[in-house]
Protein backbone atom coordinates (compact mmCIF):
# COMPACT_ATOMS: atom_id res chain seq x y z
CA UNK A 1 0.00 0.00 0.00
CA UNK A 2 1.52 3.21 -0.77
CA UNK A 3 -0.37 6.54 0.36
CA UNK A 4 -0.98 9.56 -2.16
CA UNK A 5 -0.90 13.30 -0.97
CA UNK A 6 -4.42 13.31 1.15
CA UNK A 7 -2.92 10.67 2.60
CA UNK A 8 -5.61 8.18 1.54
CA UNK A 9 -4.35 4.68 0.49
CA UNK A 10 -4.42 3.21 -2.65
CA UNK A 11 -3.45 -0.74 -3.89
CA UNK A 12 -0.80 -0.95 -7.04
CA UNK A 13 -1.97 -4.06 -7.66
CA UNK A 14 -5.55 -2.69 -8.65
CA UNK A 15 -4.16 -0.14 -12.07
CA UNK A 16 -6.96 2.12 -13.00
CA UNK A 17 -7.71 2.49 -16.01
CA UNK A 18 -4.40 3.78 -18.09
CA UNK A 19 -1.49 3.00 -20.61
CA UNK A 20 -2.81 1.31 -23.60
CA UNK A 21 -6.16 0.79 -22.00
CA UNK A 22 -7.24 4.63 -22.64
CA UNK A 23 -7.07 3.70 -26.35
CA UNK A 24 -9.77 1.07 -26.11
CA UNK A 25 -11.61 3.23 -23.68
CA UNK A 26 -11.47 6.03 -25.71
CA UNK A 27 -12.99 3.85 -28.59
CA UNK A 28 -15.79 2.31 -27.06
CA UNK A 29 -17.41 5.55 -26.25
CA UNK A 30 -16.63 6.96 -30.16
CA UNK A 31 -18.26 3.34 -31.16
CA UNK A 32 -21.20 4.44 -29.33
CA UNK A 33 -21.34 7.69 -31.03
CA UNK A 34 -20.62 6.58 -34.70
CA UNK A 35 -23.24 3.93 -34.80
CA UNK A 36 -25.84 6.49 -33.17
CA UNK A 37 -24.57 8.98 -35.91
CA UNK A 38 -24.81 5.86 -38.39
CA UNK A 39 -28.62 5.63 -37.26
CA UNK A 40 -29.90 8.81 -37.10
CA UNK A 41 -27.91 10.15 -40.66
CA UNK A 42 -28.79 6.53 -42.60
CA UNK A 43 -31.39 4.95 -41.73
CA UNK A 44 -33.83 6.64 -39.74
CA UNK A 45 -33.95 9.20 -43.13
CA UNK A 46 -34.95 6.18 -45.28
CA UNK A 47 -37.79 5.57 -43.13
CA UNK A 48 -39.14 9.37 -43.60
CA UNK A 49 -38.53 10.18 -46.91
CA UNK A 50 -40.47 7.20 -48.34
CA UNK A 51 -43.53 5.27 -46.66
CA UNK A 52 -42.46 2.02 -45.57
CA UNK A 53 -45.32 -0.10 -47.68
CA UNK A 54 -44.14 1.43 -50.80
CA UNK A 55 -39.88 0.24 -50.41
CA UNK A 56 -39.35 -3.15 -52.04
CA UNK A 57 -39.30 -6.50 -49.93
CA UNK A 58 -36.03 -6.86 -50.14
CA UNK A 59 -35.29 -2.99 -48.62
CA UNK A 60 -37.74 -3.23 -46.43
CA UNK A 61 -36.03 -6.44 -44.83
CA UNK A 62 -32.36 -5.28 -45.28
CA UNK A 63 -33.88 -1.48 -43.31
CA UNK A 64 -35.54 -3.60 -40.02
CA UNK A 65 -32.71 -5.96 -39.65
CA UNK A 66 -30.00 -2.91 -39.97
CA UNK A 67 -32.14 -1.05 -37.03
CA UNK A 68 -32.16 -3.98 -35.29
CA UNK A 69 -28.62 -5.10 -35.28
CA UNK A 70 -27.52 -1.02 -34.64
CA UNK A 71 -29.22 -0.70 -32.31
CA UNK A 72 -28.56 -4.91 -30.58
CA UNK A 73 -24.67 -3.61 -31.38
CA UNK A 74 -25.40 -0.53 -29.62
CA UNK A 75 -26.75 -1.43 -26.68
CA UNK A 76 -23.91 -4.11 -26.42
CA UNK A 77 -21.25 -1.30 -26.82
CA UNK A 78 -23.12 0.19 -24.03
CA UNK A 79 -22.87 -2.36 -21.40
CA UNK A 80 -19.28 -3.51 -22.09
CA UNK A 81 -18.27 0.35 -21.98
CA UNK A 82 -20.16 0.63 -18.29
CA UNK A 83 -18.43 -2.68 -17.47
CA UNK A 84 -15.85 -1.34 -18.73
CA UNK A 85 -15.38 1.89 -16.48
CA UNK A 86 -16.37 -0.22 -13.61
CA UNK A 87 -12.95 -2.98 -14.56
CA UNK A 88 -15.32 -5.58 -14.20
CA UNK A 89 -13.33 -9.50 -14.79
CA UNK A 90 -15.39 -10.10 -18.00
CA UNK A 91 -14.33 -6.87 -19.90
CA UNK A 92 -11.37 -8.63 -21.56
CA UNK A 93 -13.81 -11.63 -22.78
CA UNK A 94 -16.84 -8.92 -23.78
CA UNK A 95 -14.09 -6.63 -25.56
CA UNK A 96 -12.68 -9.67 -27.58
CA UNK A 97 -16.21 -10.49 -28.50
CA UNK A 98 -17.16 -6.59 -29.80
CA UNK A 99 -14.08 -6.47 -31.89
CA UNK A 100 -15.48 -10.07 -33.93
CA UNK A 101 -18.78 -8.55 -34.04
CA UNK A 102 -17.39 -5.13 -35.31
CA UNK A 103 -15.74 -7.35 -38.50
CA UNK A 104 -18.30 -9.40 -38.62
CA UNK A 105 -20.73 -6.40 -39.18
CA UNK A 106 -18.48 -5.04 -41.83
CA UNK A 107 -18.50 -8.56 -44.00
CA UNK A 108 -21.94 -9.27 -43.35
CA UNK A 109 -23.43 -6.00 -44.03
CA UNK A 110 -20.81 -6.13 -47.91
CA UNK A 111 -21.68 -9.97 -48.42
CA UNK A 112 -26.16 -10.01 -47.69
CA UNK A 113 -26.75 -6.76 -48.94
CA UNK A 114 -23.89 -4.98 -50.90
CA UNK A 115 -24.43 -2.00 -49.26
CA UNK A 116 -21.25 -0.37 -48.63
CA UNK A 117 -18.99 0.87 -51.87
CA UNK A 118 -16.02 -1.27 -52.49
CA UNK A 119 -13.65 1.51 -50.70
CA UNK A 120 -15.72 1.52 -47.74
CA UNK A 121 -15.39 -1.87 -47.16
CA UNK A 122 -11.78 -2.41 -48.01
CA UNK A 123 -11.48 0.23 -45.68
CA UNK A 124 -13.86 -1.12 -42.99
CA UNK A 125 -11.95 -4.79 -43.79
CA UNK A 126 -8.66 -3.49 -42.80
CA UNK A 127 -9.93 -1.17 -40.16
CA UNK A 128 -11.76 -4.38 -38.61
CA UNK A 129 -8.41 -7.09 -38.78
CA UNK A 130 -6.17 -4.55 -37.65
CA UNK A 131 -8.31 -3.91 -34.59
CA UNK A 132 -8.67 -7.51 -34.20
CA UNK A 133 -4.99 -8.35 -34.55
CA UNK A 134 -4.02 -5.80 -32.36
CA UNK A 135 -6.78 -5.82 -29.28
CA UNK A 136 -7.67 -9.27 -29.00
CA UNK A 137 -4.28 -10.69 -28.27
CA UNK A 138 -3.62 -7.92 -25.49
CA UNK A 139 -6.58 -8.12 -23.88
CA UNK A 140 -5.71 -11.65 -24.04
CA UNK A 141 -2.18 -11.24 -22.10
CA UNK A 142 -1.48 -7.78 -21.10
CA UNK A 143 -0.41 -8.03 -17.39
CA UNK A 144 -2.16 -4.72 -16.85
CA UNK A 145 -5.75 -6.22 -18.32
CA UNK A 146 -4.99 -8.52 -15.85
CA UNK A 147 -4.57 -6.73 -12.83
CA UNK A 148 -6.79 -3.76 -14.22
CA UNK A 149 -10.32 -5.44 -14.53
CA UNK A 150 -10.50 -8.06 -11.25
CA UNK A 151 -13.80 -6.64 -9.94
Amino acid sequence: MNQNQQGSTFNNSNPKIGGWLIVPAFGLILSAIFVLISISTEIIPVFTAVPFSDLSGQLRIYLVVDVVLNALLLIFIIVVAVLFFKRRRIVPKLMISLYFINLLFVLGDHFLFMSLNEVQWIFGVIQGVAACLVWIPYFLVSKRVKTTFVV
